[in-house]
């Protein structure tokens, strides 16, 4: 019987641990390029589409999407979810930490590459700040993540979190191409750092909730 539990085991973990990986290679493939101030073909080539889409409709749902992930957005989004969690007893922390490294690994980020925002096209909402990796795409896809990770006892709730979460996120991170404020390549980046830091939280702090407790 034990046999036959140990690949269930395993499954998770593995599956964490390639995650992990991937979002190491992808972030670190585009991070050596931006670092070298090599460019992307595929970036200029998918903001000129986006710019090619414009029409009166999309630039207000896309300025509706790309508000509901502004700092101030945001900071009401995850007060709330922190002050709901400590009130219902889950563990507030995992949100926390969800949110807080992926914003501190952006800023870090920003600075560090210091990569300039595009200019191929005009941008609709003016941004005058640095490029790399795109914080909106890494709030919004970190807020979902840690509402998952908060929920994750109950797997229904859980997978309606992702169900309702990762469509917006979408929504955000394609606003800001359509806005011409960010490089494809700058919103494929900050997909891969939050995925790369919420699976590595996974991994550290899901060991020590399987750790066996001692008893009296």
């Amino acid at each position: 019987m034990a046999r036959g539990v140990r690949p269930a085991l395993w499954a998770k973990p593995l599956a964490l641990y390639g995650g992990l990986v991937l979002a190491l290679l992808v972030f670190a493939e585009l991070a050596e390029d931006v670092y070298r101030h090599e460019g992307f073909p595929w970036d200029r080539a998918l903001l000129a589409w986006f710019h090619g889409l414009r029409s009166p409709f999309l630039d207000g749902l896309a300025h509706l999407l790309t508000l509901s992930a502004s700092l101030p957005a945001m900071a009401l989004l995850a007060g709330g979810g922190l002050l709901w969690a400590f009130w219902r007893g889950l563990p507030w922390v995992r949100l926390l930490l969800a949110l807080g490294g992926s914003e501190a690994l952006n800023l870090a980020g920003k600075l560090f590459f210091a990569r300039p925002r595009p200019h191929l096209f005009p941008q609709l909402t003016p941004e005058h700040d640095f490029s790399f990796p795109s914080g909106h795409t890494m709030a919004s896809l970190a807020l979902v993540l840690g509402l998952f990770w908060l929920l994750e006892e109950n797997p229904k709730a859980a997978r309606l979190a992702l169900l309702l979460g990762l469509p917006w996120a979408l929504g955000v991170a394609l606003s800001r191409l359509y806005l011409q404020v960010h490089y494809p390549s700058d919103v494929l980046a900050g997909w891969a750092l939050t995925l790369l830091w919420f699976l590595g939280l996974r991994l550290i702090l899901g060991r020590r909730d399987a750790a066996p407790r001692g008893g009296g």
